[in-house]
């Protein structure tokens, strides 16, 4: 994910102290009142800025505005983007929100756009994204976010660089070799913070070990109940090496002021629990407080603030199996 840069965070001051603005694009209107104004400004080394001051209200009412590669376009007011109106951030392009962007058009995102944590972006409009690591959010995001299509590469679907695997899509039985090291790395955090130890009870598990795993639940419980708790080979986030099953798998593990903890702060972190409590039509399966899914803290944050399940958040198929198992040995 990209981090706002120290030459960034520079022009940031710069543009602030000096009170720089830059003329406005084809598409901004025109805004009177002294608690208003339209893009102006001048240029600062090496990049083209445009700032929204502080206590000020830019509004771009019709037509496109375009953040070009190079520019950026710094929020510490309020920007907003009306619904006959489009605002499209380039490849290269910045849009810095310290402010509030409310967006009741669109923003088709190809560039970069960071939210401040003590900023919002809302509205009734829609964000088109293209890479969900071309956001970078610590403040509020309200606003609708669209995600691109899915796509599959060497049997792996993702969503915006998002891995998705449940009971409708696959992974290649080739993926993985471990848990990542970001995966790792977050979770260390997350118990630092946390004060509560969180042992792994599971975390990377290849294609064979989840034959077994599934194969022997079924013996145990039957496949219609195996699959409302455990995966099939070749449909378990375990094989990403972003997922981690922490505590306990017991059923009052979702009583306790850990998981309670987790629910609460996890995407703070970088996870999200994966299978939410009343989901289990769309996930494919029961509440499970212990399973977390790494996404990143900007990834999971949106996750989290929109309210919506993994599968709802990526606009992919969820549900339940789209065909019979076949046992690789005798279920007996």
């Amino acid at each position: 994910m990209k981090k706002i840069t120290a030459s960034v965070l520079a022009l940031f001051l710069a543009a602030i102290l000096s009170g720089c603005f830059n003329t406005p694009s084809e598409g901004a209107s025109e805004a009177t009142g002294s608690d208003k104004s339209s893009f102006e400004g001048s240029e600062a080394p090496g990049i083209e800025v445009v700032v929204v001051e502080e206590g000020k209200l830019a509004e771009i009412k019709s037509g496109e505005y375009t953040v070009k590669s190079g520019y950026t376009v710094l929020v510490n007011g309020k920007l907003r983007c009306e619904k006959d109106a489009e605002i499209v951030v380039e490849d290269g392009g910045e849009l810095l929100v310290n402010g509030e962007l409310e967006v009741s058009g669109e923003l088709l995102l190809e560039g970069y756009l960071a939210v401040s944590d003590s900023a919002s972006v809302c509205g009734t409009g829609t964000v088109l994204v293209n890479e969900f690591d071309d956001i970078n959010c610590e403040g509020r995001f309200t606003a609708k976010i669209t995600p691109p299509e899915p796509v599959v590469t060497n049997g792996v679907t993702t969503v915006g660089g998002v891995i998705i695997v449940n009971k409708a899509i696959t992974i290649s039985p080739d993926y993985g070799n471990g848990l990542t090291a970001e995966t790792e790395a977050a979770l260390e955090r997350m118990r630092r913070a946390s004060g509560y130890e969180m042992p792994v009870i599971s975390g990377f598990r290849d294609y064979e070990t989840q034959v077994a795993v599934f194969e022997n639940w079924c013996t145990k419980n039957g496949i219609e109940e195996a699959e409302r708790f455990s995966s099939r080979p070749g449909h378990s986030e375990h094989q990403t090496g972003l997922t981690v099953d922490v505590t306990s798998t017991a059923d009052d593990f979702a009583y306790t002021d850990e998981a309670r903890w987790i629910g609460d702060n996890c995407y703070k972190y970088g996870f999200i629990v994966r299978y939410p409590k009343g989901k289990e039509e769309i996930t494919g399966y029961i509440h499970e407080p212990w399973h977390l899914r790494y996404l990143g803290e900007s990834t999971a944050k949106l996750v989290h603030d929109s309210g919506l399940t993994l599968e709802e958040f990526l606009g992919v198929e969820g549900g339940d199996y789209r065909d019979e198992y076949v046992f690789s040995r005798s279920n007996t």
